[in-house]
């Protein structure tokens, strides 16, 4: 099966278009308006009149988060920008929510704690349909922070850090599943998170892991071919290899170990296929 559909997922703190960031690849050309992460979703959108529907459910600040991107998109040329925060099932089967989706060019899931996007909605119409349009159409589905970590089948609760030898467990839970067999992290290098993937992919080797800088994304088209995009660094880890990991020994202080886990750093422009796991 062909995927027709586009996703973008954001580690977070991308370029709204407010202040200059500094970038962690000083030869990659970024601005705002030509090359930044939202730029891209715009260009891959490629309809400034399709409209784009930003939500805000997994924020707990949506009256400020919802209209930054108003503007942000605003500034890019596309003025048909609409805000949904939806907290509960029922608005998310409601009719005239779903009509907005059925007419949209894409969605852009805030940042903020992926398990009230889980609960607003895993098994709903909403879910169903942006699932299908994905699959069907040239639909783009974007997200940053939460709104990035709830695009995969296993998805990292929200703060889980395995900070001690004596829990080396990474809770898992399931998420949107729009991106299979991986594992989403963000905001990867300044909360220093290669520690909770690396532990979630060795008890998961089947599992890409893509641990994603501030103002760095990906773009994943036909379900498959990853492009990287933004300022800093995209962290694969791939579990394939693995030849021992004692990640079972629970209530007894031990040290962890991950043996042969291979680990790709890529740039701007650099590309990579999920199920062939090469760089390209």
């Amino acid at each position: 099966m062909i995927v027709k559909g586009t996703l973008i997922a954001i580690g977070g703190n991308e370029d709204k278009g407010i202040k200059r960031k500094t970038l962690h690849v000083q030869d990659t050309i970024h601005d705002f308006v030509t090359s930044g992460i939202l730029y891209r979703v715009v260009k891959e959108i490629d309809n400034p009149d399709a409209p784009i529907e930003v939500v805000t459910t997994a924020s707990s600040i949506p009256e400020v988060v919802g209209p930054n991107y108003v503007r942000a998109f605003r500034k890019l040329g596309h003025k048909n920008v609409g805000l949904m925060h939806i907290t509960t099932k029922e608005q998310a089967d409601d009719e005239k929510m779903l009509e907005r989706i059925a007419s949209a060019g894409g969605i852009m899931f805030s940042g903020g704690d992926q398990f009230n996007l889980i609960k607003a909605f895993k098994d709903t119409a909403f879910a169903y349909l942006i699932h299908m349009r994905y699959v069907q159409d040239p639909f783009v589905i974007a997200g940053t922070s939460a709104g990035a970590m709830a695009m995969s089948d296993l998805m990292i609760y929200p703060g889980a850090e395995p900070t001690t030898d004596l829990n080396p467990e990474v809770p898992l839970y399931e998420g949107l599943s729009l991106v299979h067999e991986a594992i989403i992290d963000t905001h990867f290098l300044v909360r220093g998170r290669f520690r909770r993937l690396a532990v979630a992919v060795a008890n998961n080797p089947t599992h890409i892991g893509i641990g994603l800088e501030e103002d760095t994304g990906i773009i994943i088209r036909k379900g498959n071919k990853l492009e990287t995009i933004g300022s800093g660094l995209v962290t694969i880890i791939d579990g394939r290899s693995l030849k021992e990991a004692n990640l079972t020994v629970a209530g007894v202080r031990h040290d962890m170990f991950i043996e042969n886990l291979l680990v790709h750093m890529l740039v701007h422009g650099n590309n990579f296929t999920l199920r062939g796991k090469k760089i390209s």
